[in-house]
């Protein structure tokens, strides 16, 4: 199977920026990790599934999906020697993709597929279209969050991943981080650790700052603004209790004043976090600047389980 074609970016400018990290901790950073909870793997089924080896560790499965109706692919990257991992030992890290992106955009880059391969973790990076994560309230035949659910349920029962929610975490970058945040907020006890890139977290809204805003997709949320209340991940912030959260945005970004409401609606609630401000836009660069922190944030949580 070919790479796929890549869609123009809609949320990203394309440009290179210098990436020094600063960081913004606003509360000590505390690790907190999920007492209770599992990935149901109950709609998996290696039934169906085809395998694709895209480069030495790193496989593509394709399937039907049984919730959007069409075929769906999923790549998998996988530690050294996976198989002599007990499957209670192994670790699982769900990256979602941006608008525009797809399942591929991180292992086509050679130096972020390097830094996923020697992880040590099982990364899943599923293929999301342009559904924004959500089960849309317009289009009822775009479930996008059921979707997610099912896709991660398939993965898991192909490589026998383990079913406690401690082994797992999910991040994701713009439309993904709006999405990976969506998800552990609604899936509690799902993942131990979500780390968001340039997500935009207090959206779909009106009335944000000229320059720190984003055209709401009434395609995909409809136009009433009551309905996008239920989906903006910043109503949903107390959900992340018991969670480690990694907020991180960049100096020059639009999402930056979302991801300023988000972690003060943290640190209203007390809820620990780390907060980082990297030096860029709303671009892809600051994606690979955010992955090592990404990577390095789940590690911890999880080698504390």
């Amino acid at each position: 199977m070919g790479k796929p074609t890549v869609a123009p970016d809609c949320c990203y400018r394309q440009e290179e920026n210098t990436m020094d990290a600063r960081n913004y901790v606003r509360l000590p950073v505390v690790w907190i990790l999920v007492v209770t909870g599992s990935v149901s793997l109950a709609a998996g089924s290696e039934a169906g599934l085809k395998t694709e080896e895209l480069f030495p560790r790193i496989e593509a499965v394709s399937f039907e999906s049984v919730n959007l109706k069409k075929t769906k692919r999923a790549v998998i990257v996988l530690p050294e020697e996976w198989r002599s991992i007990k499957p209670a030992d192994r670790r699982v890290l769900v990256i979602l993709h941006g608008r525009g992106r797809h399942e591929r955009s991180l292992v086509d880059d050679e130096v972020i597929r390097r830094q996923l391969l020697d992880s040590g973790l099982f990364v899943i990076l599923p293929d999301g279209d342009d559904g924004w994560y959500i089960n849309s309230p317009l289009r009822k035949l775009d479930v996008y969050e059921t979707y997610l659910e099912e896709v991660l349920a398939k993965v898991a029962n192909k490589y026998d991943l383990p079913e406690n929610g401690k082994q797992w975490a999910i991040a994701g970058w713009s439309m993904g981080g709006f999405g990976c945040i969506n998800f552990a907020e609604r899936h509690p006890g799902r993942v131990a650790a979500v780390s968001s890139i340039i997500g935009l977290l207090d959206f779909p809204r009106n009335g944000l700052p000229e320059g720190q805003s984003y055209k709401v997709p009434v395609e995909r949320f409809g136009s009433d603004e009551a309905v996008w209340d239920r989906f903006n991940p910043l109503n949903g912030v107390d959900k992340l209790q018991g969670m480690s959260v990694l907020i991180i945005t960049a100096d020059q970004a639009f999402d930056r004043t979302m991801n300023e409401h988000f972690r003060d609606r943290l640190t209203a609630l007390e809820i620990p976090h780390q907060y980082v401000e990297l030096k860029g836009g709303h671009t892809f660069p600051v994606v690979r600047a955010a992955i090592p922190l990404v990577l390095s944030h789940t590690q911890r949580v999880q080698t504390r389980n």
